[in-house]
């Protein structure tokens, strides 16, 4: 079963599109749109109800903030359906054109992304009908990752960069330190609406992603001081109290779990050795 919940603010209206599962809430996204934008698409299972909402509503282009399963599953659908442009950074155009191949628990839970070729989106401002919008690059979540600023209105359209004020569990393709650089980047800017594509803050969203910030940069020190000690990953764990998720780890083959953190800190640093 799959669900939508419209919701709006100001300018902005936007949706949560949840998969259920024997009936449970599995996955939750949510698109957003304004001036003729659509930013993210939502996962492929909820293909139809995307376009229900997007009824009536101008839409002039797409732009996805990374290329992961539960935010392009529609773009190919839309763009078709809707006769519009989408557009995203290089390296997700370079994935989406040879189309995704994702786990079976994947397909469960988003559904399939096939080949579909985008416009390549430049980290230089455009306009919509209204306003001018930032690309910001800030990868480290996916390589491909944009985030998108409007300084007039006060909005950052983070991505996956927010999530939570803390984070318990990573992928494995996730890298942490690069996540602290984008996040630094991030809090410069002028905002205080914060359009996370999974819980949105529309008060106070720069002190949301302030302390999400401060919190990885304690755990980046709290493991780089027991790494320089001589701990292994399971001793860091150990010493910091990490609990470790044994059903997310399981069901995901690892691909999904606390040990991906320490992992992610530890292969950072011996990339790039400090002090």
């Amino acid at each position: 079963m799959v669900r939508i919940t419209p919701f709006g603010y100001e300018d902005v209206q936007y949706w949560r599109l949840s998969v259920y599962r024997l009936g449970k809430n599995v996955q939750t996204v949510y698109a957003y749109w304004l001036d003729g934008i659509l930013i993210d698409t939502g996962q492929r299972h909820n293909g139809g109800n995307i376009l229900h909402a997007l009824e009536g509503k101008p839409l002039d282009r797409i732009l996805l903030t990374h290329h992961h399963e539960d935010h392009s599953g529609n773009v190919g659908y839309l763009m078709k359906k809707r006769q519009v442009p989408a557009y995203i950074h290089r390296l997700g155009y370079e994935k989406l054109k040879k189309g995704l191949n994702l786990s079976p628990l994947a397909l469960m839970l988003s559904g399939e992304v096939k080949k579909v070729e985008l416009e390549i989106l430049e980290e230089t401002p455009f306009y919509s009908k209204n306003l001018q919008i930032f690309p910001v690059y800030s990868p480290g979540h996916a390589e491909d990752h944009y985030c998108y600023h409007i300084p007039e209105k006060g909005y950052l359209f983070s991505g996956d960069l927010y999530v939570a004020d803390k984070i318990k569990y990573f992928a494995d393709f996730e890298d942490l330190g690069l996540q602290i650089k984008s996040l630094e980047k991030l809090v410069q800017l002028d905002f205080d609406t914060l359009f996370c594509a999974h819980n949105p803050k529309v008060k106070q969203g720069k002190e949301r992603l302030t302390a999400k910030l401060n919190n990885f940069k304690h755990f980046y020190g709290a493991v780089e001081r027991l790494y320089h000690k001589g701990y292994t990953t399971a001793e860091i764990m150990k010493e910091l109290q990490i609990v470790e998720s044994s059903f997310y780890k399981y069901i995901t083959f690892g691909n999904f779990c606390a040990e991906n953190m320490v992992k992610s800190v530890v292969k950072d640093l011996k990339i790039n050795p400090r002090g």
